[in-house]
Order: C-alpha cells, then sequence, then structure tokens
C-alpha cells in the first residue's frame, strides 16, 4: 500500500524533488542547495525571508522558529548550524508569508480523488512569531507551538484558488508517478498564488494523531476511519491486480 521504501526514501531527499519541480514547471519557492564542502555561503539572489531546513529530514525535523532568517548573517549562522547538527544537504528557500494548505490526493492513473483541503492554523502567539509548522507544531505537545497550530477541514478557500491548488497537485502527482496516496504542503502567498513546499508520498494516517492532516480531510468527507483504511486498500489492490494482469497478456 503506497509507495515502497525506494520511493519513500526519494521523497525525503529534498534536493532532488525540488529539482524535478523546477524542470516540470510545478511552482515551488526558489531555492539554493548547500553542503559542508561549500567554500562560500550566501543567499544569492534568494529574497529574504529565507527558511532554511535539513535536505535529508522529514516530519518537520530540524525546523524551528530559528528556520526562517531575513538577513545574510543569519542565514550563514543558520546554515552553519543545520549543516553540523544534520548528515547530508541543507536547503535554503524563500519564505511564502501565507495560509499553509495541505491536500491529499488518492488514486493512480486517470482515477484520482483530491480530498477536501486541510488548512494549518496558526493562532495565538503565532501572531508575533513566523507561520511555520515546525517540529514542535507537529509533535511537541506541551509547546505553545502545538498548542496554536490547528488542522482544520475542509478548509475556507475560495473557488478560484480551490481550482489552482488541485491543477497544481494533480499536476505534482504525476510528475512524481505517486500512487495510491500522496499529500502536498502548500503555501499560497498574498497574491492567491500556491507553492508546493513539501511533498509526503507516504503521508502519516495516524488515527490518534489529533493533528493529523490527512484524516482531517478524510473526515471531512464523514468517512471514518475504517471506511477511510478500506478506500486505500482497495485503491492499492486495483492498481496491482490490473498490474498483474496487464503482465500476464503481455507474456501471451
Amino acid at each position: 500500500m503506497g509507495h515502497d521504501i525506494a520511493g519513500l526514501q526519494y521523497a525525503v531527499r529534498k534536493s532532488p524533488i525540488k529539482l524535478l519541480m523546477k524542470q516540470s514547471r510545478i511552482s515551488t519557492p526558489n531555492y539554493k542547495i548547500f553542503n559542508a564542502k561549500c567554500k562560500q555561503i550566501d543567499p544569492g539572489n534568494l529574497r529574504f525571508p529565507v527558511i532554511i531546513k535539513p535536505c535529508n529530514q522529514h516530519a518537520g525535523i530540524g525546523i524551528s522558529q530559528q528556520s526562517v532568517v531575513t538577513n545574510a548573517k543569519d542565514f550563514l549562522k543558520q546554515i552553519t548550524a543545520i549543516t553540523r547538527e544534520y548528515p547530508g544537504e541543507v536547503i535554503a528557500e524563500e519564505y511564502v508569508q501565507g495560509r499553509e494548505i495541505h491536500v491529499t490526493i488518492l488514486g493512480n492513473g486517470t482515477h484520482l480523488t483530491v480530498l477536501p483541503y486541510c488548512e494549518i492554523g496558526f493562532k495565538g502567539k503565532f501572531s508575533s512569531h513566523w507561520n511555520v509548522y515546525t517540529y514542535d507544531a507537529k509533535w511537541a505537545k506541551k509547546t505553545w507551538e502545538y498548542a496554536d497550530a490547528r488542522v482544520d477541514a475542509p478548509a475556507k478557500i475560495p473557488a478560484d484558488l480551490q481550482e489552482k491548488i488541485k491543477t497544481l497537485t494533480l499536476a505534482a502527482y504525476r510528475a512524481f508517478t505517486c500512487r495510491d496516496i500522496a499529500r502536498f504542503d502548500v503555501r499560497v502567498d498574498e497574491n492567491g498564488t500556491p507553492f508546493i513546499v513539501d511533498l509526503n508520498m507516504n503521508p502519516s494516517i495516524n488515527f490518534y494523531d489529533e493533528q493529523d492532516a490527512t484524516l482531517a480531510s478524510v473526515y471531512a468527507l464523514d468517512w471514518t476511519y475504517d471506511q477511510f483504511i478500506e478506500r486505500l486498500l482497495t485503491t492499492t489492490y486495483e492498481r496491482v491486480y490490473d498490474g498483474q494482469l496487464k503482465d500476464k497478456r503481455l507474456r501471451k
């Protein structure tokens, strides 16, 4: 069900994901990639503010309020800190100040279903901080970030913006040959332009997590958890079974 280990390992590595998005003309923020061997670390043509993340981590690891920087001095400081703490490359991308929408898609081939959009609502203390879905906001239940970042589905989005997001995420689903299920994290700027900032090929579907974005979208359809799992298993079965039938026909 979902993607195999090779697909998951690919999706965790942000640098090839970003490259394919650019090559496929899929809207994503401008970015630069750095590693420990880089002799010169500067933002180049990136516009501040910039968010800095480890390339080979997932689930918010390495992302905090300090990840967003507004000048070259802090840029260098944060790049250096992430390089020292996490193996592999570091990505710096232009920070999109705006709404964060998570889009879950089910299906294969031409049979794709876009679930109701889930929005991460940044409330309370986020009014004086960066609206970033940090590691603490996702997992650290005793922090103010977890308390003030709430999932909400279906997100209240104008029809024209809904269509933009749908077109963008379906194009990305196909470009990355996603199968069965995937979730895209989308930021929408003040002009209503959506940008994909992350791809989750095997998104969390944790029944016990009250802040699970994918399940918030599922429940917005009035599906039970069991109905969702049944739908996902059926989707997977049809993909595998149809593939086996195709292979048998080709051998004849």
